[in-house]
Parts: C-alpha cells; structure tokens; sequence
C-alpha cells in the first residue's frame, strides 16, 4: 500500500522511495525521513524527540515542521504568513486529523487548525507510485466571519536528510541565453531564487535539485522538486545554525497580499519532488516522464517545425519565403512559421513593432 498509517505517523512509499512525517510532540507534522524505500515500515526512523537547545534557540527553531507558520520564536524561513483582522500576525497551529484514500493516486490529508482564530490548514500529499514522485500543497481555509489577509502561502517544504554539505543546481538564464545551469554548495543562511515577472521567466525557472556534491550524470544521490505554476514564484534554500538543510517553494511573496475571505479557501499551486540514487539525469528523466503522462497532450507527437527567420532575418518577401518553404519541405517539414519580418515596415530592428498587419511592399498578394 503506497500510504501506511500508524498512530499519526504516515510512510508515503512509490516504487523506489519513500517519504515519512508524523505528528510531534509539539502537536504538528514533522518531518522524518525521506530516500530510497525502505524493506519494511519499521525500517524508517523514529520522530525525533526536539526539545530546547538554549533559551534563545527553542524546539521552535528546530522542529522539522512540515508546513510551518509564522508564530513566536521561529526564525526560520515560514510556509504561512498572514495577518488576522485583529492585527495579529502570529499563528499557531496543533494537528487536528487527517485521512488517507486510496486510489491510481493515493492521498494523504493533514488538518492543522489554529488554537487562537477560526483557521485552519490541510496539507496535501499524493503518491505518484509508478513516478517515484510525492506531490504537496496547502488548503488555507477562513472559518470565521471575519477576513484574513494571506502575506505568504508556499506549498510546501522539503527537508534533506541531516548532515554535511549539500549542493544546490538552478537554471538561470536571460534572453538568447536561456536555461544556463548553476551549481553551487550551500552556506549557513538563505539562497533565494524567484520571479518577479509574472511568469516563471527565462531568468530562473522553480525547479532544484540537491546533492552532496559528488553526483553525477548517471550516478548519485540527488533530491529534486518543481513547483507547478507559471507565475510569480519563489524557492529559498535554507542551510540552518544547526546544519539543516531546506527547500521552501511556492508563490512570490513578493508584492503579493491575498485577501482570504470569511468561508473562503485558498489551495496552493502543487509542488512535486523526488529522489533518485541515478545522478541528474535519473531525476530529469522521472520529470519528462511524469510531464509526458500528467500534462494535457503530453504523448502527442506534435509537427516538424521550421523558423525561417534566421535564414533570412528582416528579409522577408514573398520570393524568399516560397523559395525557403520549399526547401523545408523537402527535409520533411511540417510547419514552416514566419517569425518576424512579415509586419509592416519591418525592415529594421527598431521598426514596424506593433504595426500587426502583413507588409505591402513584401507580401503585394497579402
């Protein structure tokens, strides 16, 4: 069974990992394990017992929560933020339940509710057994008959096993060199990678995956995650001062306020991770593979396709046009596209944007 449930302790098991939460003893989900999969249930760890380290660093600080809000002396990076109509912007929240339903993607649900205010949080987990692939996000749900104004709503943490370095990949990119991959060693404090453009963007793009430093193409552990959303959005990798290591993902905080109505909910976009011991290329092959499957016409085979612009550039006439769709179609081609130059008065760089209609003088027969 891809979900076993025991005494608020839930193993989210695919065909080759496996991820572990269960509720604490300061009343919410934590973190406990998450790799390959493991022989049998009682394999995987205990919940950690978390207890004060100093006055100034408490359980608080150190819990491996698995959605944590913004409430009292945490000073780690918070999935929730928001602020009541009161003015108060702490929330604090215990477990409340949770379900477990079967089905092709089994599903786990966990309530949180506020121990103060009418609010209350369910976190969304689904195997995707075939995929190797655990899929998360959040319901925030007002209960009262007063507003709350959401400030931030990620979709979901994820926590590395504990110790040494980890080395955090990201693309970067900007126009004419889109997809550039960076790899890094992550240091004590916060790494933040978003967009701000409304788009998920050719600068960076919420996707990341984490090794140890050694892995490689084909070989290696790796842990690795999207968020599926197309726009503004924000990842914060996070090295504690008591060596943890997490990755927050989900909407841009970034100029953004969500104004949470009484009765109303706000679901999060989903985030999707996994693990792989097959290096990088294990971990983009499970994404197109999941994408190919999940997505609209993913296994449809969509047409050749040839841009002649950069056989001609702002020479676009008729003449060439014909005289290069011919050629293309003799490679086989099965959609020639016209990318610029056809628009009028296109002839230079700093011409004709935004006059949308066919050139006269290149094209006299429309």
């Amino acid at each position: 069974m891809p979900i076993l449930a025991r005494d608020n302790y839930w193993i989210l098991e695919t065909e080759h990992t496996a991820y572990a939460c269960g509720v604490g003893a300061q009343g919410l989900p934590e973190h406990v394990y998450w790799g390959a999969r493991l022989p049998f249930a009682g394999d995987y760890p205990a919940i950690a017992q978390t207890g004060d380290w100093a006055s100034f660093s408490g359980a608080a600080h150190m819990l491996p929560a698995e959605y944590p809000a913004y409430a009292g002396p945490s000073y780690t990076e918070p999935c929730l933020k928001l602020t009541s109509a009161d003015g108060v912007r702490d929330t604090v929240l215990r477990f409340a339940g949770a379900t477990v339903s079967d089905g092709a993607t089994p599903e786990l649900r966990v309530t949180l509710r506020d121990v103060d205010y009418p609010l209350t949080v369910t976190l969304g987990y689904r195997v995707h057994e075939a995929h190797d692939l655990i899929e998360r996000w959040a319901e925030i749900a007002n209960m009262g008959d007063a507003p709350v104004t959401l400030e931030r709503a990620w979709s979901a943490l994820w926590h590395l096993p504990w110790g040494g370095e980890y080395r955090l990949s990201h693309l970067f990119g900007r126009w004419f060199e889109e997809w550039q991959i960076r790899r890094e060693v992550l240091q004590p404090g916060v790494k933040v990678k978003e967009s701000r453009r409304i788009t998920t963007s050719h600068t960076a793009n919420p996707w990341f995956a984490l090794d140890r430093g050694a892995a490689g193409e084909e070989q290696g552990e790796v842990w690795f995650g999207v968020l599926a959303w197309s726009g503004n959005w924000k990842l914060a990798a996070e090295v504690t001062d008591f060596g943890a290591t997490r990755v927050g993902i989900g909407l841009n905080d970034w100029d953004f306020a969500w104004h949470l109505n009484p009765g109303e909910t706000f679901t999060t976009p989903a985030s999707i991770a996994g693990y792989t011991s097959g290096g990088f290329g294990a971990a983009s092959r499970t994404l197109h593979d999941y994408a190919r499957a999940r997505l609209p016409h993913g296994k449809t085979l969509h047409p050749v396709l040839y841009n002649s612009w950069e056989a001609v550039f702002f020479d676009v006439r008729e003449a060439t046009q014909m005289a290069v769709a011919e050629r293309a179609a003799q490679m086989g081609v099965e959609l020639f596209v016209m990318d610029d130059g056809w628009f009028h008065v296109r002839t230079v760089d700093n011409a004709g944007l935004g006059d949308w209609w066919p050139d006269e003088v290149k094209f006299p027969n429309g």
